[in-house]
């Protein structure tokens, strides 16, 4: 038995960490976003108990959009919050369109300093898809987010990125192992603006990519709510795609998957309390 908890969307503000150098370009649409709305729904008391919770399984996967801005004060809060999680052994994160939300965040891998430890080791190639092979299942972890004009936040994972998946899951499924597939985009469909300015944008070659590979359970984010979709697998198998919601809002939300064998439950955890 293996416990794998999910977390995604902390969307976590360093108050103060927001100067006047700071608005050019996209940030300005998102810094009157956050003083205006997100500021006041997204706590960091939220995103905490939902740790808490998630402290109780073996291995922890985020979702992205640990930030706002991809301001540097916003990823150290966000290293200080996932802390107590672990590293590379016990948490895999992958980055949300809010952690690469602008040119020099991504070109200054400010993402990747502070959670690269948490997909590759020591002297690996940093390179997508990450694999990490845990007691009978296997994590697939996928970047998803690209640059976008101001107002805008798709994502897409590019035909080899999706191709090589593809191959890890199958590989897996030859092992024997429950395969675990995470990113941020949702495979859903949302409402006619999601749809037009935030969907990934090769979310159908994924699905088909990753049902006809045998993968058991997609993990994704971007949605603030929790969702859950099943499919059938050609092999007669189920695939799930599941969002846990955002970890910050509310009293702080977090699954966690107990797998046995090929088959799992799921503990639904708000406030650190477990609800069903």
């Amino acid at each position: 038995m293996l416990r794998i908890a999910h977390l995604s969307d902390l969307h976590l503000h360093a108050e103060g960490s927001l100067g006047l150098r700071d608005l050019f370009g996209r940030r300005i649409f998102g810094a009157a976003n956050l003083l205006l709305r997100r500021g006041k729904l997204h706590t960091v008391a939220a995103a905490m108990a939902a740790v808490e919770a998630a402290r109780t399984a073996d291995h922890c996967i985020v979702t992205g959009d640990l930030t706002n801005l991809a301001l540097e004060a916003e990823f150290a809060l966000a290293a200080r919050v996932l802390g107590p999680l672990g590293g590379y052994d016990r948490l895999t994160v992958v980055p949300g369109n809010h952690d690469y939300y602008t040119p020099d965040a991504v070109r200054s891998s400010r993402f990747e300093r502070h959670f690269g430890h948490t997909l590759w080791s020591e002297g690996a190639d940093r390179v997508w898809p990450v694999v990490k092979d845990l007691e009978g299942v296997r994590i697939v972890a996928l970047c998803s987010p690209c640059l976008c004009p101001p107002m805008f936040s798709y994502g897409k994972l590019g035909q080899a990125q999706v191709e090589a998946a593809a191959r890890l899951v199958a590989d897996a499924r030859a092992q024997g192992r429950f395969t675990i597939v995470a990113l941020h985009h949702n495979l859903h469909r949302r409402g006619v603006v999601n749809e037009l300015t935030g969907r990934l944008l090769d979310r159908d070659q994924l699905r088909a990519a990753m049902l006809e590979a045998g993968a058991d359970l997609i993990l994704q984010g971007h949605d603030h709510r929790p969702r859950t979709f099943d499919s059938r697998r050609p092999d007669g198998g189920t695939m799930r795609v599941a969002g846990a919601g955002s970890a910050s809002l509310g009293p702080g939300c977090a699954d966690i998957y107990v797998i046995t064998g090929s088959s799992f439950t799921v503990e639904r955890w708000k406030g650190g309390q477990l609800t069903r």
